[in-house]
C-alpha cells in the first residue's frame, strides 16, 4: 500500500467506482451503478476496508486512498491482497487509537482481549450446532463398534447420553473443559493374557479397512513398577463419529483390556470457525472501544465518568466467564473431554462454568448501555434572537 498520506496524482479510474467511499455520501436514485466487473467488486471490498479508517479521515481522504489502490491493482484483479488489507486495517486502527487517546487505547486493549475470546467460544459453539444434542443410539454404536473392534464386544454403556451433558464438570478451571462429551462404551472380549501389541496392531489394521481415517496409533509407557507399565490408544474418524480404544496390558494382577468409546467428532470447519470468532472478535471489540471512546470524548464530564463506570462493569462481569475460557480451550486442545480419554475439542467450556454463564450474558447491558450513551443525540444550547 502507498505510503499514508496518498499524494495527489491525475486518476483513470471511473468516478462513480470511487462513490459510496462513506456511509455520509448515499447514493441517490439516478446515480450510475457499476456492473459486477473486477474492478467495481475490488472497488467494493476495498471500501469495507476502508471502514477501519474514522469517518472523518474516510470523509476526507477515503476517495483518494481508494482511487490509489484501484490504481496500483492487477488487471482482472477482484479482491484486496492480504498483505494491503492488513495494511489498511492496521493504519485504520492505528488512527482511531490516536483519536481516541490513552484512554481509548487502554479500552481497546481490554475490549480486544474480551472479544477475541468470547467470539473464540462463540464460533465454536455456533459449530457444535450441527451435531445431534444426543450421542449416537444403542443400535447405531454396536454397527460403527463392528468396523472398530475385531473382536465380539459386551453390551454398551452410555458415559452421558447428551452430548454435553454435565456444563458444570470439576476441576474445570484447572484444565477440564467445562463440557464433556457424551459417550457409548464397550469392552471387548479378548483372553485374559493377550498381547497388547499385537491388539493394539489388528485393531488398526481393522478400521483401516472399514474405511476409518485420521487412525492414530499411540503407546504411551509408565514409569517402572506401574500398573499398567504401558498402554496404547487408537482413535479414527468416520461418517462424523470419533472412536477411541484404549488397551491396557496383562499385569499379573489385571487382565488384558481393550475398551472402546464412540461418540461425536468435531464438525467439519470447527478449527477454522473457531479461529474466525476469535479474529471477529478482537476486531469487533477494538472498533467499538475506539468508537465509544472518541465520541465520550466530547461528552460531559459526568457521562464520561459514567463510560467509565460501564466499561468497568462489563470488564467484571465478562472477565470470569473469558479466563475460564483460556485453561478450558487448552484442555480441549488436549482431548481432554472424556475422562483421561481422547476426544472432540471445544472452546466454550468456560462459559457454561457456573456462575460466570449467568455474567456474561448480564453483561450485555452494560455494553449495550454504552452504545446507548455514545449515540444519544447531542443537546445544544438554543439561542433565540430577541424580539424587537
Amino acid at each position: 500500500m502507498p505510503p499514508d498520506p496518498v499524494a495527489p496524482r491525475p486518476l483513470r479510474v471511473p468516478p462513480d467506482l470511487l462513490a459510496g467511499t462513506d456511509a455520509a455520501y448515499p447514493i441517490t436514485e439516478g446515480t450510475h451503478m457499476p456492473d459486477d466487473t473486477p474492478t467495481a467488486l475490488l472497488a467494493r471490498r476495498y471500501r469495507r476496508w476502508l471502514l477501519a479508517y474514522p469517518r472523518a479521515y474516510r470523509r476526507e481522504r477515503g476517495p483518494e486512498i481508494l482511487a490509489t489502490l484501484l490504481e496500483a491493482a492487477e488487471p482482472g484483479q477482484d479482491r484486496p491482497p492480504a498483505r494491503e488489507a492488513w495494511q489498511l486495517l492496521r493504519h485504520g486502527l492505528g488512527r482511531r487509537v490516536a483519536d481516541a487517546g490513552i484512554r481509548g487505547f487502554v479500552v481497546a486493549v481490554f475490549a480486544a482481549a474480551l472479544g477475541a475470546l468470547s467470539g473464540i467460544a462463540l464460533g465454536s459453539w455456533l459449530c457444535w450446532q450441527q451435531v445431534g444434542p444426543m450421542t449416537p443410539d444403542k443400535a447405531t454404536a454396536a454397527r460403527v463398534a463392528a468396523t472398530v473392534l475385531p473382536m465380539d464386544a459386551e453390551d454398551p454403556s452410555y458415559y452421558g447420553q447428551h452430548t454435553f451433558w454435565n456444563p458444570y464438570s470439576e476441576n474445570t478451571l484447572h484444565g477440564g473443559t467445562g463440557v464433556r462429551a457424551g459417550t457409548v462404551e464397550f469392552s471387548g472380549k479378548v483372553p485374559r493374557k493377550a498381547d497388547y501389541r499385537q491388539l493394539g496392531s489388528a485393531v488398526t489394521r481393522w478400521m483401516r479397512a472399514h474405511g476409518w481415517h485420521d487412525v492414530r496409533y499411540t503407546i504411551t509407557r509408565f514409569a517402572p513398577h506401574t500398573m499398567p507399565a504401558a498402554e496404547i490408544t487408537i482413535t479414527g474418524k468416520r461418517d462424523g463419529y470419533l472412536a477411541s480404544v484404549l488397551i491396557d496390558p496383562y499385569d499379573g494382577a489385571n487382565a488384558t483390556s481393550v475398551e472402546l468409546d464412540v461418540m461425536w467428532a468435531e464438525p467439519p470447519g470447527h478449527i477454522t470457525a473457531t479461529v474466525a470468532g476469535g479474529v471477529f472478535g478482537a476486531v469487533l471489540g477494538v472498533l467499538v472501544a475506539l468508537f465509544t471512546s472518541s465520541r465520550m470524548r466530547r461528552r460531559p464530564r459526568h457521562l464520561q465518568r459514567m463510560y467509565l463506570g460501564l466499561c468497568v462493569a462489563t470488564l467484571l462481569m465478562l472477565t470470569p466467564a473469558c479466563l475460564g475460557n483460556i485453561p478450558t480451550a487448552s484442555g480441549s486442545l488436549l482431548a481432554n473431554t472424556n475422562r483421561n480419554h481422547p476426544g472432540p475439542s471445544v472452546f466454550w467450556g468456560g462459559f457454561v462454568i457456573y456462575g460466570a454463564e449467568p455474567l456474561a450474558i448480564l453483561s450485555l447491558v452494560p455494553i449495550l448501555a454504552v452504545l446507548i450513551v455514545c449515540l444519544w443525540p447531542r443537546t445544544e444550547t438554543t439561542r433565540t434572537a430577541a424580539l424587537a
